[in-house]
């Protein structure tokens, strides 16, 4: 008896084939505390049923007094392991978060041009919510140079925005609009403005794409628990995409899964700050 369950089972199977894997490649930091980084990146992939791969960029060490320190991995090292990975692997989509310095940036730029077809999602960490700076000088230009014009999806709050558009302090909405239309001329398909750090009672992120914008507002949520936030908000919309959703659906999914793990999350107690998506 159990043999012809057995064969029902395999039959059933031929019928109806487990489907392959969505992959997203990230390439992004490791974060000693498990609360941002490719740690943060993993929880939030996997939730949206596709599967991580991983190239590290960096190893930190953080708590949620800050970043203590920051060692970053060999740029030959990484293009080794994104080179392989998307050779081994069907990746429709990368998330890229801290890379640290020009030299991964270059590599990373360099590596896209022979995948024109995979959507990257730049998460462009420029400095850890500590204000520790994450990505040098240089790396900042060859970012915005070499990396934006590749991008399909651009996730700054207002303060990286900022940076990106040099910038003192939060940009106005005339501003923030600027430099949207800066970046989208180099050839980005599209840019998710973060409000966050606006502090305003209702949390507004704004999507520019496609000639169109498009507000995505929630209630402003009173907790200490939002390390890696900005990890999460990015791997959740790659997932989105990975698993067939369009941009306006994956990015509508992803604020829907940060809103409940905010609110459940701070009904967590954490050893000082803990992460906004776990």
């Amino acid at each position: 008896m159990g043999s012809i369950r057995r064969a029902c089972h395999f039959q059933l199977m031929a019928i109806h084939p487990i489907p392959a894997p969505n992959y997203v490649l990230t390439i992004s930091g490791s974060d000693a505390s498990g609360c941002s980084g490719v740690q943060t990146d993993n929880r939030a992939i996997l939730s949206c049923g596709a599967t991580p791969l991983n190239v590290i960029s960096a190893l930190t060490l953080q708590t949620s007094e800050g970043v203590e320190s920051i060692e970053i991995v060999d740029a030959e090292l990484v293009r080794l392991h994104v080179n392989r990975l998307l050779s081994a692997f069907p990746v429709g989509v990368i998330k890229v978060g801290m890379l640290g310095n020009a030299s991964i940036v270059r590599v990373v730029a360099e590596t896209l041009e022979y995948y024109p077809d995979v959507h990257l999602v730049l998460d462009p960490v420029v400095r850890a919510t500590s204000r520790r700076s994450l990505l040098d000088a240089e790396g900042l230009e060859f970012l915005i140079n070499e990396l934006l014009p590749k991008s399909y999806l651009l996730t700054p709050n207002t303060e990286e925005l900022a940076v990106l558009g040099q910038i003192d302090g939060i940009p106005s909405e005339i501003q923030e609009k600027l430099v949207v239309d800066q970046i989208l001329s180099r050839g980005c398909r599209a840019v998710l403005v973060k409000g966050g750090h606006r502090k305003e009672r209702t949390a507004r992120d704004r999507l520019y794409f496609e000639d169109r914008i498009q507000d995505f507002s929630y209630q402003w949520i009173e907790t200490e628990n939002t390390r890696g936030s900005g990890c999460a908000l990015a791997s959740l919309i790659a997932g989105g995409l990975a698993t067939g959703k369009n941009l306006l659906e994956s990015v509508n999914s992803a604020k829907g899964a940060m809103d409940l793990a905010l609110t459940e999350g701070k009904k967590r107690f954490w050893q000082g700050r803990g992460p906004a998506f776990f």
